[in-house]
């Protein structure tokens, strides 16, 4: 039982004492008191239990130190582990479950369980995991800080931008402002021309009111007569010019007019000027664990290239010699381990055993070139009369 000061001793509890234990059984499974250790020590039944101190014990994880040495069930000591089913068992469990399982002695595996190798590799295996986590934590803050860039990057890209639409937006302005100015110039000088002529006309219109006025006060009748003719000559040469006044266009409204540019109209439309995305990238960093290391060093290395690969004399084979010098352009190994050579300039197939020794040989015919195996007493050979001969190879001397 745990009080805010530690555990109590269980012995003394159980006398309605309270003490605060010293150090702790797992044996017994219960804490003692310094006054109670005395009398542990020195008992037959738990002299040989070994203590742990409570500074000790309270470091132990608690999923580790729930793990009892009696089983709940029955109410008695774990004496074997069942590694079939990965439980720790009782004498009644053994009996009830585990009558078929596979049994070991408590006592006898867990007597190197702190010095296995087990725990070098777990404890291996979490710097591993550190080192792996260290350099994430790492890989992340490097992403982070050239996020931090990227986004600098991306204001100044957008400040740019819109400074070049600003410089741009302002010199069409400009330009527009001054195709206006042109344009308003070429219709005050049109209407001004325009004007000038119809005044022109106008004053002939003044002189020959003037004349007729004159003409019907002072002139004879004859005068007034044929001068009648002169002026309705003239005035049908004003209404003609009227006329056409109205027949080329010439009285037309003029107005200046303009519209704003398609591709403008779609800037005005525009709801954002960018997008923004987030793109994942192939990892740059890798993570490895210390049972993959140890793998991989298990691994053989294979050589890239021919030039890597050393050969390595293991053994010597001597062929017996012959009428020709011996040119060997073939051989095959059978199933039991012997060796067929192809002697070509001999005509004869050269048989060895499994440890190099020679056992007999074979003649063929035309110059044997390859020898393959059939099975382990029938070969196949070919030769220079592209033929397929087949040879038994038993017992030829």
């Amino acid at each position: 039982m745990a009080s805010a000061s530690g555990s109590f001793c269980g012995v003394c509890e159980a006398q309605d004492v309270v003490n605060e234990a010293a150090v702790w059984c797992p044996e017994c499974n219960e804490g003692i008191c310094t006054s109670c250790e005395k009398h542990h020590r020195a008992s037959r039944g738990t002299k040989h239990h070994e203590v742990t101190s409570m500074n000790d014990y309270k470091q132990i994880p608690h999923t580790i130190a729930n793990i009892n040495q009696y089983c709940p069930e029955h109410d008695k000591k774990y004496q074997h582990y069942c590694s079939q089913h990965e439980k720790l068992c009782c004498p009644s469990c053994i009996t009830k479950n585990h009558k078929k399982c596979d049994l070991l002695v408590i006592d006898e595996i867990i007597k190197t369980s702190k010095g296995s190798a087990l725990f070098d590799i777990m404890e291996q295996s979490l710097k591993e995991i550190k080192k792996n986590i260290e350099r994430i934590v790492e890989d992340r803050r490097q992403n982070l800080e050239a996020i931090k860039h990227q986004r600098q990057r991306f204001h100044a890209d957008i400040k740019e931008t819109r400074e070049k639409i600003n410089k741009h937006l302002d010199k069409l302005e400009q330009d527009i402002q001054q195709d206006i100015q042109v344009a308003e110039q070429k219709v005050i000088s049109q209407i001004n021309r325009f004007v000038q002529k119809v005044s022109d006309h106008g004053k002939t219109i003044d002189e020959l009111q003037k004349n007729i006025a004159a003409t019907k006060r002072f002139a004879t009748d004859l005068q007034t007569f044929f001068g009648g003719k002169m002026f309705e000559s003239k005035i049908q040469k004003e209404e003609e010019f009227m006329m056409s006044l109205i027949k080329d266009g010439c009285l037309q409204q003029l107005n200046l007019h303009w519209r704003v540019d398609a591709k403008m109209s779609d800037i005005l439309s525009m709801t954002k000027i960018g997008e923004m995305s987030v793109i994942p990238k192939p990892s740059t960093i890798s993570v490895t664990t210390d049972r993959e290391k140890q793998a991989q060093q298990m691994i053989p290395k294979i050589p890239k290239t021919i030039n890597d690969i050393h050969l390595t004399l293991l053994q010597k084979i001597e062929i017996p010699k012959r009428e020709h010098r011996i040119v060997i352009t073939g051989c095959t190994i059978m199933p039991s381990g012997k060796i067929v050579f192809a002697d070509q300039l001999n005509d004869r197939l050269v048989i060895h055993n499994e440890n190099g020794l020679f056992v007999c040989e074979t003649p063929v015919s035309n110059c044997p070139v390859d020898v393959t195996c059939i099975d382990e007493n029938t070969v196949a050979v070919t030769n220079n009369a592209d033929a397929l001969l087949h040879r038994n190879i038993q017992h030829r001397q």
